[in-house]
């Protein structure tokens, strides 16, 4: 016999249990599209100059420059070998620099240190 776990639906209309699922389901699924969406349009949007991305990312030029600087910052230039050249800027590398140095709200500490993931 499987030790899998299993439920049973007692005493649950057909239209109860699509609520349920529905209730579960369903941010999950608007989540997914919203990144889908978003995926799309950052494939498909044009590069952005230096200004144009530190006013993306909430930032001033000077602390952009600093990223840039430090290598944290993936960027297209149309002379390599002259770093004074202007640098054009991915949304989609802005938007995995914010991800990986995305920090905690207090809520998420909260709810880590209650042991909730």
């Amino acid at each position: 016999m499987s030790k899998e776990k299993k439920s049973i639906m007692i005493d649950y209309s057909p239209s109860e249990l699509a609520y349920g699922v529905f209730q579960n389901l369903s941010p999950l699924i608007e989540e997914k599209f919203r990144q889908i969406l978003e995926e799309k349009d950052d494939k498909n949007a044009p590069p952005l100059s230096m200004a144009e991305s530190a006013d993306w990312l909430g930032v001033s030029r000077t602390t952009f420059s600093r990223l840039v600087s430090k290598g944290e910052l993936k960027f297209k230039s149309l002379d390599p070998s002259n770093p004074k050249t202007k640098k054009y800027f991915l949304k989609s590398d802005l938007q995995d620099w914010l991800t990986q140095n995305q920090t905690k709200t207090i809520n998420e500490l909260k709810s880590s240190a209650n042991g909730n993931s």
